[in-house]
């Protein structure tokens, strides 16, 4: 019979010298994670019968650094990110932007960077930060934040115990429970793989419910007030350049600032503070929803 084996061989064999089929993988996931797309298409499989990574002297450099750096994987987010390839940018002009397009079509020789939408996960967590709400606390049991109405009126009776600390609702998304039978909202509409299937590579896809859910829920609603009210002692127009610097890292335009006091004159009076309704129109702006 085959000898006995623990979660400690497996650690061996998956370590161990010899085995570069593992350490391709996780460097080819790594990759995926950041630029969009894997050296290596079928993230699942980098056997023979697996498809050909597209740079396969990149791929084996990473897993070989993978291991020099003590298999510290912040270390490895960082070596990508800190690399020219990450920094490009995924939009331009000129004669030089055309011919990319025109030698590169699919971005295989990493001409540019992909344009990349945020996940759900990193969606709510940028909304808690950049709205001051987010609960930096490590470590603990998984959190339940509310639910909206329509999906709580639907459960069994303690079936979402909601955490009664209203500081963990606002804990980052890798601390929410996660439930097989019911799925976050926000994360559900923003391409959340389902827990019940393994899933090397989530799809992407673009529909209305997920412009409605940026628009229309509560959660949306209380971070454009919570980020309004930390801009309350500004007068409007500084008001307008702190949201543009908070979403989108750059000062607006003369023409955003148009726009802008345009939008806040025809604001009615209802309750809602009319830079929280700037703050609600621009987080649905593609501007903050894809990394350029």
């Amino acid at each position: 019979s085959a000898p006995a084996t623990n979660r400690a061989d497996l650690a061996r064999w998956m370590g161990a010298s010899n085995n570069s089929l593992f350490r391709r993988t996780i460097a080819n996931r790594l990759w995926q994670f950041h630029f969009g797309q894997p050296l290596a298409a079928t993230s699942s499989d980098l056997g023979r019968t697996g498809k050909h990574p597209t740079h396969p002297a990149l791929l084996d450099w990473l897993a070989a650094e993978l291991s020099q750096r003590e298999w510290s994987l912040k270390a490895m987010h960082r070596l990508l990110l800190t690399s020219a390839t990450y920094r490009q940018v995924s939009h331009g002009r000129g004669a030089t932007w055309k011919r990319r397009l025109t030698l590169d079509p699919e971005n295989q020789l990493y001409s540019r960077m992909n344009r990349r939408r945020l996940d759900g996960e990193t969606l709510r967590d940028t909304l808690l930060a950049i709205s001051g709400q987010a609960t930096q606390r490590a470590g603990g049991p998984g959190v339940r934040p509310p639910l909206p109405r329509e999906i709580t009126s639907m459960l069994l009776k303690n079936q979402w115990p909601v955490s009664k600390s209203v500081e963990d609702h606002h804990r980052r998304s890798v601390y929410l429970f996660a439930r097989r039978n019911l799925r976050y909202p926000l994360f559900e509409l923003f391409d959340r793989p389902d827990g019940t299937v393994s899933c090397s590579r989530r799809k992407e896809s673009t529909t209305a419910p997920q412009s409605l859910i940026l628009l229309n829920s509560d959660f949306s609603l209380a971070s454009a007030r919570a980020l309004a009210k930390r801009l309350a002692k500004l007068d409007k127009f500084t008001a307008v350049r702190e949201l543009y610097s908070r979403l989108f890292q750059r000062q607006p335009s003369e023409s955003d600032v148009r726009l802008a006091k345009l939008f806040l004159a025809k604001q009615e009076p209802n309750g809602i503070d009319p830079i929280a309704r700037l703050a609600l129109a621009l987080i649905n702006l593609n501007e903050f929803l894809f990394l350029d």
